[in-house]
């Protein structure tokens, strides 16, 4: 086992700002590299993030690295909050999905302060639409001009990066003290900003499932052979073809994911507030973003895709 060190190795107001730095990085070198379809590019990636954990984890502690710096770790974290299938005490429990985010807190760990908390979530809500959206006509028509005019591509990507996940959590930020202040609350706005993070994790969730599935089974038969030759794959490899009505699941899991988010907010507001009215006032800044970050996962599943150019 390796070594655990005490937390004064990392400042207390460092909290999970690195994982977010690590999340977001992880997507842009995703996007401006060729490690999606290069085995050797993708290898070492992974050799360098092994190498990265195991040297992390030897310097400030492995429950440190995992719950501070290891975007991957993070990213599980949130997403196992969704599955259906929950690990307690006594073993292995059913759960209804999002059940567990209802009742999620870790704002009191030593591993986390709330800003940096409600930053991964935002971080991890804008990656998935990011991801989506460097792929579309409408982002070829916004970056052209801006590489045309001699900026960088990958200066470019980066600056959307930067500027969509401001804006993201600028739009959260808002929310949250319009929540202060329409529930005539005296928390502070980064306490109820941390408490509601975790019901935007469904929405990202519901997006990524609608995203990622066609890919996952349309490459299902690939993968299988693959396996069983992985030093000598033959050249004509399967793949699966999904039928038309297949296209339907994308905006089916966001709008689910949608659902889920304000059921799961509208649980956390009645644990937070008091009196009955209160949480319900307290949820209108909430729906409005809510609807504003599912409109724009709608809209991206809406677009064609294209390469992702300039690249």
């Amino acid at each position: 086992l390796l070594p655990e060190r005490d937390m004064a190795a990392l400042p207390a107001w460092v909290g999970r700002w690195p994982a977010v730095a690590g999340l977001l990085l992880l997507v842009w070198l995703e996007v401006v590299s060729e490690v999606a379809s290069a085995p050797q590019q993708l290898v070492a990636v992974v050799a360098l993030y092994l190498v990265a954990t195991i040297a992390g984890s030897v310097v400030l502690g492995g429950e440190v690295w995992r719950r501070q710096v290891d975007p991957i770790w993070n990213v599980f974290r949130l997403y196992g909050k969704m599955a259906p299938v929950q690990r307690t005490a006594t073993g292995l429990a059913l759960a209804w999905p999002g059940a567990e985010l209802a009742a999620f807190d870790e704002t009191d760990t030593a591993y986390t302060t709330p800003q940096s908390e409600t930053g991964f979530v935002i971080a991890l809500l804008w990656v998935t639409s990011y991801d989506g959206f460097v792929a579309t006509p409408g982002w070829e028509g916004l970056a052209g001009p801006l590489v045309r005019a001699g900026l960088p591509p990958e200066l470019t990507y980066f600056g959307a990066l930067l500027a969509g996940y401001a804006l993201f959590l600028g739009a959260y930020w808002w929310a949250s003290k319009l929540v202060r202040r329409v529930g005539d609350s005296y928390l502070s706005t980064a306490t109820i900003a941390t408490a509601f993070a975790p019901a935007l994790v469904p929405i990202a969730a519901g997006y990524h499932l609608g995203h990622y599935l066609p890919y996952l089974l349309r490459l299902a038969p690939t993968t299988a052979v693959v396996a069983t030759a992985p030093l000598s794959p033959p050249l004509d490899l399967p793949v699966l073809s999904l039928p038309g009505w297949f296209g339907i699941v994308g905006p089916v899991a966001v709008l689910v994911g949608h659902v889920l988010a304000v059921w799961v907010a509208h649980s956390r507001a009645f644990d937070l507030f008091t009196g009955q009215l209160q949480p319900i006032r307290s949820q209108y800044p909430y729906v409005l973003v809510m609807v504003l970050y599912t409109i724009t996962g709608l809209w991206l599943l809406a677009q064609p895709t294209i390469q992702t150019p300039f690249l």
